[in-house]
């Protein structure tokens, strides 16, 4: 599976309908708020006023190429195609008259939105996973290779993952794994047209993620109880106090530690298995991260974004 592709995804069961229309005719977009950092994916929320006439037509640009296009108005967009960096994007929304409003705002995304490894100066450039980091227990690898490199293959825990063979002989690659929760080791090889190999080993950890399937049953993981609208795939919308309240679900080893971060700040921490914290925070976006740990050391984690007005 190859990562990066642009996807909007539309959503219709926000809580809270946080963004006011202009008093005169415009688009306003309130979500992210300009300046901000979120956490992957980026959700906009946007309202316009046009008078009572229907929005037949709506295009979103990220960083001047265009993101998304539809024929309906939404106040809200899920975007997984706006990856880690900076972002300057513009929203465009025409009336039935053809009129057009439009709105702009940069904001920065940071998390596990990865993005395309270019090539370094050796002959392979590993970017992601991190060493040493933390990550989902279903994510991706990124990595590119030199201009030198004929053939390229990776093991995850000394099984095969995926090798150049399989792609047809890319030179970059971002695919998809799944690992259990602990420690991994990834091993990257390459090898040049002289038959010489190049190997970096990679050393990180996954966490649990809590993720039901579409048949039931559930992996361990932190649920949000509230803010209820806040999740990996959505931004809650709060006032300027509200509280985090969080619990750890069908955890293999009893919860020793749980921690609430706002915008990175340790705001509570408790013994677990849940956690409750009154927050007070400034309007604009903020992001929130729950971690907890068992007894056996693994780690759980999910976080959101908040929309704080």
């Amino acid at each position: 599976m190859v990562v990066g592709t642009a996807m909007f995804v539309v959503c219709t069961n926000m809580a809270v309908a946080a963004c006011s229309a202009p008093a005169q005719s415009g688009l306003a977009l309130c979500f992210p708020s300009a300046g901000s950092t979120v956490l992957y994916p980026a959700t906009i929320e946007m309202a316009v006023n046009s008078g009572g006439l229907p929005i037949t037509h709506v295009s979103v640009y990220d960083n001047s190429k265009k993101a998304d296009d539809q024929n309906f108005f939404t106040d809200t967009l899920i975007d997984f195609g706006m990856l880690n960096g900076s972002h300057q994007i513009t929203v465009n929304a025409w009336d039935s008259n053809g009129k057009l409003y439009q709105a702009k705002s940069t904001f920065t995304i940071i998390g596990f939105g990865v993005t395309p490894c270019g090539r370094g100066a050796g002959a392979i450039n590993l970017c992601w996973p991190v060493a040493g980091s933390y990550q989902p227990d279903s994510s991706v690898v990124s990595a590119a290779f030199g201009a030198g490199v004929k053939s390229w293959s990776m093991t995850l825990d000394g099984v095969p993952y995926i090798n150049s063979s399989q792609l047809g002989q890319p030179s970059s690659v971002e695919a998809s794994y799944s690992a259990a929760a602990g420690s991994h080791t990834l091993v990257v090889k390459a090898v040049d047209s002289k038959g010489a190999t190049t190997s970096v080993t990679r050393q990180f950890s996954t966490f649990y993620d809590l993720n039901c399937g579409p048949k039931g049953g559930c992996s361990p993981g932190i649920e949000i109880l509230h803010p209820s609208d806040v999740s990996e795939e959505n931004a809650g919308d709060e006032g300027t106090s509200f509280q985090v309240q969080a619990e750890v679900m069908y955890n293999t080893k009893p919860t020793t530690k749980m921690i609430v971060y706002l915008d990175g700040v340790l705001k509570e921490q408790s013994a677990g298995p849940g956690i409750t914290v009154n927050v007070s925070a400034a309007k604009g976006t903020h992001y929130v991260v729950i971690q907890a740990w068992d007894t056996a050391g693994k780690l759980y984690e999910t976080y959101g974004n908040v929309n704080v007005q």
